[in-house]
């Protein structure tokens, strides 16, 4: 009777690890699989990701787009704008300005940009500026009477480079910067 017990207890055991063993292999199966389907969800993001780039970089260029893709290419400008009044608010805290060509944050004090060289402004003390200001006005004001520009409502960009489109490239290597970190 003894023996009948230990039989049947180890053929009862047997049988539980096989089931349990075919429960952890499927359990792997399963998770390699799944780990296989966020991966290509994953890739997609990105390609998707890649094609929103795609369509900004026509909207920047001018290119005609749908009116849903226009709209938002112009939700991605307002929040480029927000962006980059927040690096300015958080430079200021800091004792910071941003570049206005490369978008790094530099010393308060710096002329030039460390990373691309760039002509930054000074600011002034508020003191100093308040007469700088007001000899300004006085100026415009008797410049407006004496002549009047032929396009005044057309301004331009001295180097010819659009602002937003320099915003692009530095999110999209802000973007790319945290992708290659993320693979390492």
């Amino acid at each position: 009777m003894g023996k009948d017990f230990f039989d049947g207890l180890g053929t009862a055991i047997s049988r539980t690890a096989r089931e349990l063993g075919g429960k952890a292999e499927n359990l792997y199966e399963s998770q390699k699989m799944k780990n296989r389907i966020a991966g290509e969800e994953r890739q997609i993001q990105k390609i998707m990701a890649e094609i929103g780039r795609i369509i900004y970089k026509r909207y920047l260029d001018g290119a005609p787009l749908e009116d849903a893709q226009r709209i938002l290419c112009e939700q991605i400008d307002q929040r480029m704008d927000k962006i980059a009044d927040y690096k300015e608010g958080l430079a200021g805290v800091r004792g910071r300005k941003i570049c206005p060509s490369c978008g790094s944050s530099v010393e308060g004090n710096a002329s030039f940009c460390p990373h691309c060289g760039a002509a930054c402004t000074v600011r002034e003390a508020e003191e100093d500026a308040g007469d700088v200001v007001e000899a300004a006005a006085e100026e415009s004001e008797h410049t407006e009477e004496t002549e009047q520009p032929e396009d005044a409502g057309h301004t331009e960009v001295e180097d010819g480079s659009d602002e937003r489109e320099e915003q692009a490239e530095a999110a999209e290597n802000a973007g790319s910067c945290e992708e290659e970190e993320t693979a390492k």
